[in-house]
């Protein structure tokens, strides 16, 4: 595996216009890069390390790193200057503090450890089957609420269904097997949480449960791989789908491999997610004077495109259920799958005891190996790839492009509901509420599509721009097949996604400090980009999946307000279109959604959640739904994600140390359900921050955020605007000044149905009562046109 490794830096120095001396030189960087892979499962070390001024958050060892080397970044901040990049086991490396002491196990001791989790996961499975045929209530059938929490992770078919089962078998086996050897060496959580135990299990007898490591050509491909590997030479798999999420802080797990965390001060379980929802997370109106609707569902969208957990479930697909079937208790031990984690619902709470609801369905995230397939606590799965490769629109595996694409003209197939495009109908019985004649349930890249009537909306656009593109390139280009006509449209479309997240979406959200103290910034026109590193990993962290990037939910507004040439305002109650997209076989509704979209603002971040998503969230047709809010925070448990004061000492921020620091207010209800600061789960505390001048989300997400984005841009050697010895499919200068004019708006103007949209403001994310965004027509210089022929042979 060395000497292909080897080979294939040789083919990407070529490639790339890098020089190597030697193969020695090769041989000493790759064993460097494992050494240090030993020590993290997201090897990320920035480029010139040695001199490079980080923000804090780039750089998690400085927590542990005794004598630090502080600068100043580019936006004047507080810095590292950082010798670890990513790995937060980094003052544990020689030079850094104590040494880092490594075990390495022989054959004898890891066939046992083989042969006792095999045993453990035996009876799991066989307990699993029992439930599975038994007449407990142990499956939750549809038309539950919390069914459809379940329906929006399920996957796509029996074939995906078993990939993912056979991936989380091996993860789980060998969680089992670091707890095996955590007992019989009696190490401590700490050990686990610094990677006391980092061998690469491959060529021991635990290999078979480590993900094959995909083939990659000598020459990489000029077209990025739809499962997003082989996207970095020296780590192919990075960025695949059916991979784990990677980490800015080790794991906080009770026993430091997989049982959720307890209170610092007294162990005891942590508080009631949902007591923790009605306490602190109300619904307040509280709209955003410069953002629109838009913002918040483009952000959905787009993360959408690169991350998704998967519930648990049994072998043959069924959901698993943690509850009475009538909600009033969880079910006993004896009947409860080893999966479940069920949201306890306070006695008295002032909305589900009307119901006499005291359960709340919540099953654990699907796990995944590691990367460096070496034992240790769990980790949970990205099911989704790691990139900003519209994988929403195209899916993440081959077998998923296949059923979206027409194989016709490079086009994606739709339904043509008498003459306006729409998504293709889906397939699965279960994908919506209803399947009856005359209603109508999408598919597209992503299970979740039908979750937001709004969201069918984004994606109806992107499919539209697909098709559009796919189209204009074939009049330019009729000598193109059709396999030419979809790779290329597919590439231009992703340089529009890429485009319009760091150029409109990102500097709304973080704002323009933020932006160039991580290094977001595009690039000048006549420029290319040579940021890429192949040392940094892309993928997603967990604090940013289940945590950070979850302060949208609190930007939803639980109404949406509709405007037509002849009628009145009409309001529509956001539950009541959850997995019910019928609407858009109306007419004119996806042009008075759009506009609304791109009209009405968006709820501020704050602790302000809607009681859409915290009362009735999925409720189909039932007098109730599951709580956005409490599921969130039981997922970062799940998760294992550090508490809040954690992250605020990872940015630089001082801890906490008393509740009153968040204000009386907050204060007295934050210690009406914690026992101490150092319990607050990082969703709360992260919502419950001071806004950062010019961003809207405080100092903590803001910084997680910018990290992931600078991942996602530094890290994909496919990035749009990356320099030809970089980037094998890079767009020739003419193509990038026109990728560079993409913008949402443009993306509305040309895929409404124009039957009421043609005026437009410029920035599609901000209120066109905003100084210098006044709407204007379509065909105005103020939203410019991509010109093609920039593709034209």
């Amino acid at each position: 595996m060395l000497w292909y490794q080897i080979l294939i830096l040789v083919a990407w120095n070529f490639v790339s216009g890098h020089v190597t001396k030697h193969p020695k030189d090769i041989l000493t960087a790759i064993k460097h890069e494992k050494s240090s892979s030993t020590h993290t499962h997201s090897s990320n070390e920035l480029h010139n390390t040695s001199t490079s001024c980080v923000p804090l958050v780039s750089c998690p060892a400085h927590l542990r790193i005794e004598h630090n080397h502080y600068c100043q970044t580019k936006a004047n901040r507080k810095g590292v200057i950082c010798t670890t990049g990513q790995n937060h086991t980094g003052s544990l490396e020689e030079g850094h503090g104590r040494r880092h002491h490594k075990f390495h196990l022989d054959t004898l001791t890891l066939g046992a450890l083989q042969k006792k989790s095999r045993a453990e996961l035996s009876k799991l499975k066989s307990r699993e089957a029992l439930l599975l045929a038994s007449d407990q209530p142990t499956i939750l059938m549809p038309g539950s609420a919390t069914y459809g929490h379940f329906r929006n992770s399920r996957t796509f078919d029996m074939t995906d269904l078993s990939q993912v089962m056979n991936v989380a078998n091996n993860a789980l086996e060998i969680a089992l097997a670091t707890r095996a050897f955590k007992d019989r060496q009696g190490f401590s959580t700490e050990d686990l949480e610094l990677g006391f135990i980092s061998q690469d299990l491959r060529p021991t007898p635990l290999g078979h449960t480590c993900v094959p490591l995909p083939f990659c050509p000598l020459i990489p491909d000029k077209y990025r791989r739809i499962d997003g590997a082989c996207n970095n030479g020296l780590h192919p798999a990075w960025g695949a789908p059916f991979t784990p999420y990677s980490r800015l802080l080790p794991a906080s797990y009770h026993d430091g491999i997989w049982a959720p965390r307890v209170s610092s001060v007294s162990g005891e379980p942590l508080p009631s997610p949902r007591q923790i929802s009605v306490n602190i997370f109300q619904d307040n109106d509280r709209p955003n004077l410069e953002y629109t609707l838009a913002l918040m569902q483009f952000g959905q969208f787009i993360s959408h495109d690169f991350t998704q957990s998967m519930d648990m479930s049994y072998p043959n697909g069924s959901a698993i259920s943690c509850c009475n079937s009538d909600g009033s208790a969880p079910l006993p031990p004896e009947a409860s799958h080893y999966a479940c984690l069920p949201i306890h619902l306070p006695f008295g709470d002032p909305f589900y005891k009307g119901y006499k609801q005291r359960c709340m369905n919540f099953v654990r995230s699907i796990l995944a190996p590691r990367h460096d397939c070496s034992m240790g606590y769990a980790q949970q799965m990205n099911k989704l790839t790691h990139f900003i490769d519209a994988s929403s629109v195209y899916g993440s595996t081959p077998e998923q492009t296949s059923e979206l694409r027409s194989f016709q003209d490079g086009k994606l197939v739709v339904f043509n509901d008498f003459g306006r495009e729409l998504l293709p109908l889906a397939k699965d019985p279960e994908a919506c509420l209803t399947m009856e004649q005359g209603s109508a349930c999408f598919q597209s890249g992503d299970t979740r599509t039908n979750q937001m009537i709004t969201l069918v909306v984004m994606h109806t656009l992107f499919l539209r721009e697909h098709n559009r593109l796919a189209e204009a390139l074939a009049q330019l280009n009729p000598h193109w097949n059709d396999e030419e006509l979809f790779l290329e449209t597919r590439q231009i479309l992703i340089g529009e996604m890429q485009n319009i997240i760091y150029k409109e979406y990102l500097p709304a959200i973080l704002g323009v400090d933020a932006m160039k103290e991580f290094q977001l910034e595009l690039q000048e026109a006549g420029k290319y980009s040579m940021d890429y590193n192949h040392l940094i990993d892309p993928s997603i962290t967990n604090e940013f999946a289940a945590a950070a990037f979850r302060f949208g939910h609190s930007t939803v507004d639980g109404q949406m307000k509709l405007y037509g040439p002849k009628k009145m305002e009409e309001i529509i109650a956001i539950p009541e279109v959850m997995f019910y997209p019928a609407r858009m076989r109306h007419t004119e509704f996806m042009d008075e959604a759009l506009s609304t979209m791109t009209t009405e603002p968006m709820q501020e971040v704050d602790v302000s959640v809607s009681d859409a998503l915290t009362k009735y969230m999925f409720r189909g047709g039932n007098p109730f739904g599951v709580d956005l809010a409490a599921i969130n925070i039981q997922r970062g448990r799940d998760h294992g994600l550090r508490p809040y004061n954690e992250y605020r000492q990872l940015i630089g921020l001082p801890r906490l140390r008393d509740f009153n620091e968040f204000g009386p207010e907050v204060g007295n209800k934050l210690r009406s359900v914690y026992e101490s600061v150092d319990d607050i789960d990082l969703w709360v505390g992260g919502l419950l921050e001071e806004k950062v001048p010019g961003s809207i989300v405080g100092p903590t997400f803001r910084d997680i955020i910018a990290d992931q984005f600078a991942r996602l841009k530094k890290g994909d050697r496919y990035f749009f605007e990356n320099d030809p010895a970089i980037n094998p499919g890079h767009f020739t200068p003419a193509q990038l000044e026109e990728i560079r004019k993409s913008s949402m708006s443009r993306i509305i103007c040309d895929n409404s149905d124009k039957i009421l949209l043609s005026r437009q403001a410029p920035y599609a994310f901000r209120k066109p009562s905003v100084p210098g965004n006044e709407f204007v027509d379509c065909r105005s210089p103020e939203i410019p046109i991509l010109d093609l022929t920039a593709w034209q042979e």
